[in-house]
């Protein structure tokens, strides 16, 4: 399946809301370290912010209940993808948040899921964006300009990875990963997806 590009799944206002309340949540933990380059000692390089909203199908405890706003996306983002022929299955494994900052090196080439029925959607949630801030979205290789609002959906077994925000990026390059899978009735697979 090629990956598809989805323009203003959330409206410009919803994006500026969503934005100021994420970014006030208490519920962000850092999963790296700032480290310094040896070849510019003198420059610390952010990291990357994740606050996980659901976790092997449950929501989390500090999840604030965005587990059913993200819930509701996906709904959403099916009526949209009727113009193209596609429905991906409703059922939320995972739900994060990424928070990347300035010169960040927390991207990397990765897969969400190895399952074939798996789909995963990427949603840009800083509310401005210049595409000389560079955070660009890469699935297999394939640009997708960091479009407020917007969301890529594809193949959780797709490599794909992003482009960090330059230094004069005056925003978080905010995005949600929402994966979804189809399960058995009354079975839950809770097994953690590699390089998640």
């Amino acid at each position: 399946m090629k990956p598809i590009l989805i323009k203003n799944l959330l409206t410009p206002k919803e994006v500026f809301w969503l934005y100021n309340k994420l970014t006030s949540l208490p519920i962000w933990a850092l999963n790296g370290l700032s480290f310094y380059k040896q070849e510019d000692q003198n420059r610390q390089y952010g990291t990357i912010a994740n606050a996980v909203i659901t976790k092997n199908y449950l929501p989390t405890a500090t999840s604030a209940g965005l587990s059913l706003y993200g819930q509701s996306l996906v709904y959403r983002l099916n009526e949209r993808l009727k113009e193209h022929k596609l429905e991906i299955p409703t059922t939320i494994q995972r739900f994060w948040i990424n928070s990347t900052f300035k010169e960040s090196s927390s991207h990397w080439p990765h897969w969400d899921a190895p399952d074939p029925e798996a789909y995963s959607m990427l949603i840009f949630i800083s509310p401005v964006w210049s595409d000389q801030w560079l955070g660009s979205f890469y699935v297999d290789g394939e640009e997708f300009k960091f479009t407020p609002g917007g969301v890529v959906v594809f193949k959780a077994s797709e490599l794909h990875t992003a482009d960090n925000p330059s230094l004069n990026c005056p925003y978080l390059r905010l995005s949600a990963n929402i994966l979804t899978a189809r399960t058995t009735e009354g079975t839950i697979n809770t097994s953690t997806p590699s390089n998640a």
